[in-house]
């Protein structure tokens, strides 16, 4: 037994001795390569991490994270090693090692960060891999039999790798300059001044809050107005105890906390509470508006912006249960305090704020929120909350990429509320177009002065629009991997934010009718925004649906008395489109395909204006989507009226403005990993976006005048022409 030992003991420590024996230089270069890898990879990882939010703190996380990464590299590869030194593989058995750690790292980040499992594989082994190659490739490099061998070989990759780039740049630049071309003249410029330059208030910045902020002198010591904090314990959520360790406080003891732009003047002023979106809490987003709250204070609005950090998630300390519901509780807060303030004699705030005109901004989570706020009484049955609120009037409200999820199995209504919403096709976070089943959701009586309008930005993202969010619409490391090469530039994604919010408050705030034909038509602010394709829609109170969609079968379709035929096509009928995601759209839409020339005609009877109780309509209005792709060509369509008497007139609706293309995003560099980034998240790079069209009747002489002489139209017909196509038409309306 002895002799047995000994021998082992012998064996063992001759084994151990033999690891590195395969491990030539070329090994310790590949070996270094992927120690570096890995680190850069955990580097990354505690990026996206955070524990705290000071640079203190993350300083800290990054040098845990490079310090445990090199414990865990140096464990697993002297491991690894010594398992195949016992196995008799004959092969660089460190280099095996730490290979091994570096694809279980790679995968393990992007597995954690929720990448997607076949991502995650297909990523991490492709990382280690080319990390391998480079460590070859240094070592050739820096070898003196092969450095020239490399040297001339290098050219030619580089040759290789420039056209690539060269080409795909030019690739994107092309789909850049035909999507701008469609931002044509077609409109005459606006006379009032652009939306976006500063006003004429001078104005005070302040803020409100607890005094007591852990984290934010602005809301602690520094604080100008100290608010009383509020208990949100009756609502259904939880609050953890790490995230009251950091915050300081919990549900019985939320802050007020806002930055306040405070015009120069008597006042009162309308009001415009403006609130950020879910985002890393640690990494604060209510300073993210301060270029919105500046201009919109220069032009008359008092405004604040409502912090919500304390609520949004944290990958150390978890979410809020709940948090769509808090997040809209917390705003009624805001505007009962300011109420408060508003009516306290000798306030800094007192007789400043007019709550007959109340307006709300949300971005993201935020602009779900004020949807929720607006429509409150559906939401919240608390008798005393309500009669706090009676006297404070929601006129508007603008959303940003806005979520649009149930809550309480329920989702908000507006009903004479004038809204806007704004959203990116490059958005990668709320990357199908959910606002727009808001736009569905908003109403007006006959006679409302409110209208609602929505604007899709092509190049726009989903981050751009908060200045501290960044470029990226996903964190660190998962965010390395969306594309960017067809974002706008930050500046320019807050330029159209400042011009249509701008001019969305002045016209229902301060009566600048003239900024009306900016929402009904996007070429009227050429002047003022970036180079970008914008699809629009825009509804008022007037606008009547002559055709509504619904589903039916066979070529005729009708409804109060109107029917509906088409000619010419190869597939045609009722569908219900798709988000990118798969949810079906809100409305329904007729489907027209068609190879050559083709026509949809709507016939009408004599009294359909007292059926549709629309006496005079001044325009023609119609709402499509492209969804022609494969080469398909961008339609022609011809709009043709024809009296009861027989009299036809036409007009290309290219006159008026011409139809968008499709709108199609690469989320992934070169498109590579769309279909497995996010389990498929990305799989589908476009969604049907409609566009509204106002035709002004008058600009059909012929039918104009038989109008005022009594008499009525008796057919619309669209003639489409293309040598292919296919577009969704949504509805024919007048107003």
């Amino acid at each position: 037994m002895k002799l047995y030992l000994i021998k082992f003991g012998h064996w063992f420590i001759q084994r151990l001795s033999r690891i590195p024996e395969k491990d030539r230089t070329y090994a310790r270069w590949c070996i270094f390569v992927l120690w570096f890898a890995t680190t850069v990879a955990s580097m990354m990882e505690a990026i996206g991490n955070p524990t705290g939010a000071s640079t203190f703190t993350q300083l800290t996380d990054i040098g845990k994270a490079v310090g445990l990464n090199g414990l865990y590299f140096l464990g697993a590869t002297i491991i690894i090693g010594i398992l195949l030194a016992f196995l008799y593989v004959p092969l660089p058995r460190l280099l095996l090692g730490s290979f091994a750690y570096t694809i279980y790292s790679s995968v393990r980040i992007l597995i954690d960060d929720k990448s997607g499992k076949v991502f995650s594989y297909i990523a991490g082994i492709g990382y280690s891999l080319v990390c391998l190659l480079i460590g070859l490739f240094l070592f050739l490099l820096f070898y003196k039999k092969t450095r020239k061998i490399i040297a001339f070989s290098i050219f030619p990759i580089i040759f290789v790798i420039a056209i690539f780039l060269d080409f795909y740049d030019k690739e994107i630049n092309s789909v850049r300059g035909y999507t701008q071309s469609v931002f044509a003249n077609k409109a005459e410029e606006m006379t009032v001044e652009n939306p976006a330059q500063k006003g004429d208030y001078d104005y005070r910045f302040l803020t409100y809050g607890s005094g007591k902020d852990k984290h934010r002198e602005a809301f602690g010591s520094a604080v100008d107005i100290v608010t009383p904090s509020v208990d949100a314990t009756r609502l259904d959520t939880v609050w953890s105890d790490k995230r009251e360790a950091f915050w300081g406080f919990d549900l019985p003891a939320l802050p007020v906390n806002g930055r306040t732009w405070m015009p120069e003047g008597e006042g009162p002023f309308p009001l415009i509470l403006m609130v950020h979106g879910n985002h890393a809490m640690e990494d604060f987003s209510v300073n993210g508006y301060d270029y919105l709250g500046e201009l919109l204070a220069s032009r008359g609005f008092l405004t604040v912006s409502v912090d919500q950090d304390f609520i949004n998630s944290s990958k150390t300390y978890g979410s809020p249960k709940n948090d769509y519901k808090l997040r809209a509780w917390m705003i009624l807060q805001h505007l009962i305090q300011l109420q408060e303030m508003n009516e306290t004699p000798g306030h800094i705030l007192s007789q400043k704020i007019d709550f007959d005109q109340v307006g709300l901004v949300g971005h993201s989570r935020g602009g779900q929120a004020v949807q929720v706020v607006a429509d409150y009484p559906l939401f919240f049955k608390d008798r005393s909350l309500r009669k706090q609120l009676e006297n404070i009037n929601i006129n508007a409200v603008v959303s940003l990429a806005p979520t649009d999820e149930k809550v309480d199995g329920k989702r908000p209504y507006l009903r004479n509320v004038s809204y806007l919403l704004l959203q990116g096709a490059r958005d990668a976070d709320v990357n199908d177009y959910r606002g727009d089943e808001q736009f569905y959701r908003t109403t007006y009586d006959k006679n409302d002065d409110g209208f609602k309008a929505s604007v899709y930005i092509a190049d726009a993202n989903h981050s751009q629009f908060n200045s501290e969010w960044g470029r990226m619409d996903s964190d660190l490391p998962k965010g390395i991997f969306l594309n960017q090469m067809q974002t706008m530039a930050p500046e320019e994604q807050r330029q159209v934010a400042k011009v249509y919010l701008s001019a969305f408050f002045e016209h229902v705030f301060h009566q600048q009718t003239s900024y009306e034909q900016l929402f009904r038509d996007h070429q009227y602010g050429k002047e003022w925004l970036p180079a970008t394709t914008i699809v629009s829609k825009y509804r008022n109170a007037s606008y009547v649906p002559i055709t509504q969609i619904t589903h039916s079968r066979g070529d005729t379709l009708s409804t109060n008395g109107v029917s509906v035929q088409a000619e010419g096509f190869s597939k045609w009928g009722v569908i219900t489109p798709k988000q990118r995601k798969g949810n079906d759209r809100p409305i329904d839409a007729v489907l027209l395909e068609w190879e050559g020339d083709a026509t949809y005609t709507i016939t009408m009877p004599k009294d359909l204006v007292k059926l549709i109780g629309l006496e005079q309509p001044e325009n023609l209005v119609l709402t499509l989507a492209n969804i022609g792709v494969d080469g398909d060509d961008i339609p022609a369509v011809e709009i043709e009226l024809e009296s009861e008497a027989g009299m036809v007139e036409s007009r290309s609706l290219e006159d008026v403005m011409s139809i968008p293309p499709v709108i199609e995003t690469v989320y992934t560099h070169f498109g590579l990993f769309d279909d497995v980034f996010r389990d498929g998240k990305y799989e589908k790079g476009w969604e049907p976006v409609f566009q509204t069209f106002t035709v002004p009747i008058e600009s059909f002489e012929i039918t104009n005048l038989v109008l005022e002489n009594g008499g009525y139209i008796k057919k619309i017909r669209l003639r489409l022409e293309a040598n292919s196509g296919r577009v969704l038409l949504e509805e024919v309306g007048a107003e």
